[in-house]
């Protein structure tokens, strides 16, 4: 009980960072601003075809069990198989945000799993494919995470996946005229939004401020300005300045522009302005070869393939360890109960 409620305590956590912004540009750019005290993470290379068993934090639960059918690049705070983000080899992103009213499904006959964005990652092509899969799995109640997803495909798709008392609420297609989200529910974010200048009503946008409704407003209208340019390197950089639009001073750690058609990863640290890139095609997803990783906050910038590294569980050990320690709610906990989390990825195996 005591590894249940910690690891509960820890996911979380992650939950808490999420007070976020995230978007699909016209022309298959996704965009993501993680906003949170903490700056420290891996990017991590995911490989396709490895057995995996959802960690749960009650044990009496049914453990959803699969093999992950596509390899991706996440971006992970609180160690290895439990992303805050990512993108897989098939141009499928899924990405979390900070969702106060969620509550996840009561515990039924479907299996259950906790790092829902890894699932999703391993097995999942499209967005309708991530919302069929909850007729086969559910997330555990039992981990208390207020979240919601924002789902973008390379066919140009987007979806706002939330649970609301349970149940699962969508919005996609002509529900989801705009496609981004904040950190109120979709139907509050798209009414708040139908009562501003140029969506319908009076009200005049609030540039700058870091209400998550008001976040909301300045990234719609980002998108609704935007016209597709053949120069994906604009393209690219008008992404940039919509996050940079609804950044939250220094709160704002990462800032991450996935490209869905070309199959690449740029993004921008607190610490460094300058941008950093990661080419999918360069990558070994196959389970013949290690996982690799690199620090997101490495010091070399440009395309970053040439410098990741094969996977260091001691690394690993260390983030969970320091992330841990530098979040006040479970700074104190045992270093045992910390080291259970940091050595889940190595009940992961090659299938």
């Amino acid at each position: 009980m005591v590894l249940t409620a910690f690891i509960a305590i820890v996911l979380s956590c992650i939950a808490n960072t999420c007070a976020c912004t995230a978007f699909l540009q016209e022309d298959l750019l996704a965009g993501k601003n993680y906003d949170w005290h903490l700056d420290q993470g891996l990017l991590i290379v995911n490989k396709s075809g490895i057995a995996k068993r959802a960690l749960m934090l009650d044990p009496a639960e049914n453990a959803a069990e699969w093999v992950s059918q596509y390899g991706s690049v996440t971006f992970n705070q609180y160690g290895r198989e439990m992303p805050n983000g990512g993108m897989n080899e098939v141009g499928l992103v899924v990405e979390t945000l900070m969702l106060a009213a969620a509550r996840n499904p009561a515990p039924d006959r479907r299996p259950a799993v906790t790092a829902w964005v890894q699932y999703q990652l391993d097995n999942s092509r499209t967005v309708d494919e991530v919302i069929a899969t909850d007729k086969a799995v559910r997330i555990s109640p039992s981990m208390p995470m207020p979240l919601h997803f924002f789902v973008s495909d390379a066919q140009g798709s987007a979806a706002v996946v939330e649970f609301i008392d349970g149940r699962l609420i969508c919005h996609a297609g002509n529900e989801l005229p705009h496609k981004l989200i904040t950190n109120n529910t979709c139907a509050e974010s798209l009414g708040f939004l139908g009562q501003h200048e140029g969506f319908g009503g009076t009200r005049p946008m609030r540039k700058g401020s870091h209400d998550s409704l008001d976040r909301f407003v300045v990234a719609a209208d980002r998108l609704k300005d935007y016209r597709p340019d053949d120069s994906r390197p604009k393209a690219i950089r008008y992404a940039f300045e919509t996050l940079a639009a609804v950044r939250q001073g220094d709160a704002t750690k990462w800032s991450i522009v996935y490209d869905l058609r070309n199959l690449e990863i740029h993004y921008r640290t607190q610490r460094c302005a300058e941008v950093r890139t990661v080419r999918f095609k360069d990558l070994d997803f196959t389970p013949k070869t290690p996982v690799r990783t690199i620090s997101i906050n490495t010091t070399h910038v440009g395309l970053l393939n040439p410098h990741l590294a094969d996977y260091d569980g001691d690394v690993n050990r260390w983030l969970v360890f320091y992330t841990v320690r530098q979040t006040p709610m479970i700074a104190q906990l045992p270093d045992a109960l910390i080291e259970m989390l940091a050595a889940y990825p190595e009940t992961t195996s090659p299938h």
